[in-house]
């Protein structure tokens, strides 16, 4: 499989997790994957996806480098861009969105015509030749098949999806994924809109299987931190900081 032209278009979405590993951001985002692990550990979790209560809250920084510490860890990991409208994955690997997951369901590609291979761990299937209509496309029975089939070939899929308050994609991907993650930005995302999200992805019979909040400033650091919380019912319960 070759990896497509590079994109010289890079934002902030750079995983910070293959940049500096040694990092101590890069390690709330290793206590992130290990609490996935431990909080779920009877249960066979491959696909996971990630969504928030709207834009700008950390969502796909936190979908790149969830799926590049899993992939430091030996599984074979595949992120899938899923936000189909405004899709930003294909930036933080420097590749071109050209060909992707729209085009491997259209015009019936294989995985070595649409993965990019990260390393030898780490591949990315960006979201491909845009949509009139990416609801339905999400809806598709083709779309189901291809994720159980990818399942096959990958230890674990982490997905990015659109926020929750946009549109309607995130509860769709939540009905076909193992379990979904939300993402918050502390002092930014608002409780009533929370809760609407999640009792709405409870609706659907989705999974939650945690939250992350982003933002959280501590005196004693600059940086971001990233806390996991393990979701149960209608509260959280922080695991890891």
């Amino acid at each position: 499989m070759k990896i497509r032209k590079r994109n010289q278009q890079l934002g902030s979405y750079i995983p910070i997790s293959s940049q500096d590993p040694h990092s101590v951001i890069t390690e709330q985002y290793r206590k992130l994957r290990t609490n996935i692990e431990l909080s779920h550990f009877d249960q066979d979790i491959k696909t996971i996806a990630l969504t928030s209560t709207m834009a700008m809250e950390g969502k796909t920084v936190t979908s790149i480098n969830l799926a590049t510490v899993y992939a430091q860890s030996g599984l074979k990991t595949l992120l899938i861009d899923m936000d189909l409208r405004k899709p930003k994955i294909h930036r933080g690997f420097r590749v071109i969105n050209q060909i992707g997951l729209s085009d491997m369901i259209t015009h019936k590609l294989s995985i070595e015509e649409t993965v990019h291979i990260v390393d030898d761990h780490l591949h990315i299937l960006t979201s491909g030749t845009k949509l009139p209509y990416p609801a339905e496309f999400l809806m598709s029975e083709p779309l189901k098949a291809l994720i159980t089939e990818l399942k096959n070939h990958y230890d674990r899929i982490i997905i990015d999806t659109p926020p929750m308050t946009a549109v309607t994609d995130a509860t769709i991907i939540s009905s076909f994924v193992d379990g979904v993650i939300l993402v918050f930005a502390s002092r930014e995302a608002r409780t009533d809109v929370a809760e609407r999200v999640i009792n709405d992805l409870k609706t659907n019979n989705a999974k939650i299987i945690g939250s992350v909040l982003t933002r959280v400033q501590k005196r004693e650091h600059s940086y971001l931190n990233y806390t996991y919380y393990h979701y149960k019912d209608s509260t959280s319960r922080k695991t890891g900081e």
